[in-house]
């Protein structure tokens, strides 16, 4: 079977740049090792002039130039929209798997299509507080609407995206998990105690001066504790904010930058670290958890949208209210004090990303999706 997977992929393939690239390499490279699948990724690239074909792997990695409209038009009429259809036509698979939004325009090809919805980009457009949210997110709504509806398979990867999205669709829903990459499944922890690890975006929805904030009251309570927070700023005046934030309390020798890592820092910062904190505002279905609990790592997460359905509370580790920095340092306190509560939170959370998290199987059950749509399509005719 050739499949074609539109989505977003590194050129350097083990330094992704968030969790839907992150996503990409690990489920490519897990569909690629499948005996019966020949696989293709497909991406458009801003900034780029000519086709160009590599392989990863086993997989083809084909880069297509990106179009200069605006995304939320691109995706319906635009000439992206345009040279991503005539060039799954001269590839000619035998279904399609989109991980991007230009999948909710792709609805109505005649190849066998299979739609994974990884976020809205209505809600992160507030949870980001980006400029003309209150305009674009309505704008945005819609799109989503218009492509859900004309989807056929969707794949669900949290029942908070289900929830989400059956309203809007008559497609079939399957729920697959986003997998993680083998090597956090071998990490051999060297805990330093007192190690606080964030990553993502710094950014409003990913809360980053909220982590600052609780690490303020945990010190202040004569803790012994660290913050790393790994990822780039999105907007310079958060990001000053929570420069200010860290220099306001005294936190400089307590908050260490690291930057975009790539997976072979990120498995030694999780090894190092006592817990993982994401306070975010919005989530689907975050990698960084997936990657803690693969790793034995306790975790606390928002108690909103997706984050509930993947820490298991008290078990795996707590979920919290965004924005009550005293919960947040208490709950931290919590874990950071009691190393046989860490032990335990982590030992859960591994036993649960085992089974839910773990490539081969995610790839597996993803290639059972591609077979039924193809199967469905044909006695459609």
């Amino acid at each position: 079977m050739r499949v074609a997977v539109f989505t977003r992929y590194p050129q350097q393939a083990d330094t992704p740049r968030g969790g839907v690239e992150a996503v990409a390499v690990v489920l490519i490279r897990a569909l690629a090792r499948l005996d019966d699948l020949e696989v293709h990724v497909v991406t458009l690239e801003s900034g780029r002039s000519t086709i160009e074909v590599t392989q990863d792997g086993q997989a083809t990695i084909h880069r297509l130039p990106g179009s200069r409209w605006p995304q939320i038009v691109d995706i319906l009429v635009g000439p992206g929209k345009k040279q991503l259809v005539r060039y799954l036509k001269e590839l000619k698979p035998d279904v399609l798997h989109t991980h991007e939004t230009h999948g909710l325009g792709l609805g109505n090809l005649p190849i066998p299509h299979v739609f994974t919805v990884h976020g809205f980009d209505d809600q992160n457009l507030i949870a980001d507080s980006a400029g003309l949210a209150r305009l674009r997110s309505p704008l945005w709504r819609l799109v989503q609407r218009y492509g859900l509806a004309r989807q056929k398979s969707i794949i669900s990867i949290a029942p908070y995206v289900r929830r989400m999205i059956e309203p809007l669709t008559c497609a079939e829903i399957y729920d697959i998990d986003n997998p993680v990459d083998e090597r956090f499944f071998n990490i051999t922890r060297s805990e330093e105690a007192g190690r606080i690890l964030c990553v993502g975006w710094i950014n409003e929805r990913k809360n980053t001066l909220g982590s600052v904030q609780a690490l303020a009251r945990v010190v202040k309570k004569g803790v012994q504790a660290t913050l790393a927070i790994a990822g780039t700023p999105k907007e310079q005046a958060y990001y000053q904010r929570v420069l200010t934030c860290i220099r306001e309390n005294g936190l400089e020798t307590r908050v260490e930058l690291l930057g975009h890592i790539g997976h072979d820092r990120l498995a030694e910062e999780l090894a190092r670290s006592s817990v993982l904190l994401l306070p975010s505002r919005q989530e689907n279905s975050p990698m960084a958890i997936a990657e803690a609990m693969a790793v034995g790592l306790p975790v606390i997460a928002s108690n909103r949208c997706g984050m509930p359905y993947m820490v298991s509370e008290g078990q795996s580790g707590f979920l919290i209210e965004p924005d009550d920095h005293a919960q947040i340092a208490d709950r931290l306190m919590q874990v950071l004090g009691n190393p046989g509560l860490r032990r335990q939170m982590g030992e859960e959370g591994r036993r649960i990303a085992m089974a839910r998290f773990y490539p081969d199987a995610v790839a597996r059950q993803t290639q059972a999706v591609y077979e039924k749509t193809c199967l469905t399509a044909s006695a459609r005719g």
